[in-house]
């Protein structure tokens, strides 16, 4: 009797490790289907438009230097430079209008956004450009105001630039124009601009769409940011975090970074000096486009690198991470279950077949591969009620012949029914996920010695097995 205890428990323990292994390629799947949307929403980035990062609008201008040759002094070289104009203060008031039903592929839905830009703020040029030394020559001429954006197809229109009510539309770049950055970008020419002006208020307007995020990168020596989303699920990124103000259908977030914009001047100054590091730190930031959702980052390393602030447009419930967290808990379910069964077949000296435990293993299982299905067409909320009735549902029907009283049945179905209804709670608090989870693992071991707690096991292997 005690060799045939040992065996059952072999089996149960043998069934277990099968059953991690079905559970180890259910999650297989999730991460496949994961990868799978990724690579749908790149491709809808690709065929459309990408996130976008836009570079502060800022002021470019030539200048020459002339100076006695190092190899012959006797000789004069003259060297090209260009030099920029950050704005002295800036204002951004940003409109973004959201949206998840523009672009789908099959069941993927791509988010993305229309956002109306208002840039205000005043230039200052300096005595030194406005007074050049004798060898240097300023070519006001070609000087040009510029705003880097990561994809320009997004750019609706073109940007729209006013100067004391006067107003100019932007141009897009084209071969020959010198861009060390190596970053799109639309300008306009302001040729004979100190002349004209020395210190001038400006507003440029720009509208462009764009995909799964917004990331700036700020200039100047003031400069604030404002923006607001009919979103109610931002995830904001980058080397500064706003004020922010979240409801239920949108939000409201306000950046205010001085350093920044200083340390990002001073590196768009060495870049157009032709500094290829300093081009590659202000670059980064734009190479985020083709990575859904994540902001990029220059190397851990690099303690002066561009900095930047953003925010990501996520979805509210990422069903393939709460799928993903869900099934951790399944090997929990699947001992807990077991563990009910084989308690009712030693307290109650009932048989049990290696089979039926199987087929419950296989319903607890089956619920993983309804959730995830469902959630990808349905509410992740209904889609979890409708899995998790429909497995506790079947399991009920099947062990109350199995158990052989529709009271033991109802017994498991209500531990099934607690531990699904914590573990959606569990998902749902991300945190309290550790403690609400330590807690369930502490109830059912609480409840499980509390029902063993007068079970003599050293006698069970004497009992005669019922035939």
């Amino acid at each position: 009797m005690q060799r045939l205890l040992s065996s059952k428990i072999m089996v149960i323990v043998f069934l277990s490790i099968v059953f991690l292994i079905a559970f180890g390629v259910i999650r297989g799947t999730i991460y496949e289907r994961q990868s799978s949307y990724q690579q749908v929403m790149q491709e809808i980035a690709r065929d459309h438009v990408n996130a976008q990062t836009i570079l502060t609008p800022f002021i470019m201008v030539p200048v020459s230097t002339s100076a006695p040759c190092a190899k012959d002094a006797t000789k004069v070289c003259v060297s090209h430079k260009q030099v920029i104009i950050s704005p002295e203060s800036i204002t951004w008031k940003n409109h973004v209008d959201v949206s998840d039903k523009s672009f789908r592929r099959g069941i993927y839905r791509a988010i993305s956004y229309q956002n109306q830009a208002v840039i205000s703020g005043r230039f200052v040029i300096s005595e030194k450009l406005l007074n050049p030394s004798v060898n240097e020559q300023i070519d006001w001429a070609n000087a040009s105001m510029r705003i880097y954006i990561t994809d320009m197809r997004g750019v609706t229109s073109k940007p729209l630039l006013t100067i004391n009510q006067q107003k100019f539309y932007f141009d897009f770049s084209h071969e020959g124009e010198v861009n060390p950055l190596g970053v799109d970008y639309t300008y306009i020419a302001l040729a004979d601009l100190q002349k004209k002006y020395t210190t001038f208020d400006f507003t440029v307007s720009v509208e462009m769409a764009g995909t799964s995020s917004l990331q700036v990168l700020p200039l100047g020596k003031e400069m604030k940011l404002s923006m607001e989303a009919n979103w109610p699920h931002p995830s904001f990124f980058g080397d500064s975090l706003p004020t922010k103000n979240i409801s239920n259908t949108d939000f409201t977030a306000d950046w205010k970074n001085t350093y920044l914009a200083n340390r990002n001047t001073q590196l768009l100054a060495e870049c157009m000096a032709t500094n290829a590091e300093s081009c590659l730190q202000l670059r980064q930031p734009f190479n985020h486009g083709s990575n859904i959702g994540a902001a990029s980052k220059a190397p851990e390393n690099n303690t002066f690198a561009a900095g930047s602030f953003g925010v990501n447009f996520i979805q509210a419930v990422d069903i393939y991470l709460m799928t993903d967290r869900a099934i951790k808990y399944a090997a929990l379910f699947l001992v807990i279950t077991f563990g009910a069964f084989f308690l009712f077949e030693v307290l109650k000296e009932l048989r049990i077949h290696p089979m039926q435990y199987a087929l419950v293993g296989a319903a607890l299982a089956v619920f993983y591969g309804l959730l995830l299905s469902f959630s990808e067409h349905v509410d992740f909320a209904l889609a979890y009620g409708v899995s998790s009735i429909a497995c506790i549902s079947l399991i009920t029907f099947y062990v109350s012949y199995v158990l052989k009283s529709v009271g033991r049945s109802l017994v498991l179905s209500t531990i099934l029914t607690a531990m699904y209804g914590t573990l959606f709670v569990i998902l749902q608090s991300e945190d309290f996920t550790m403690m609400l989870g330590s807690v369930l693992v502490f109830i059912l071991l609480a409840v499980m010695m509390f029902l063993t707690r007068h079970v003599d096991w050293y006698a069970l292997g004497q009992k005669t097995q019922p035939e």
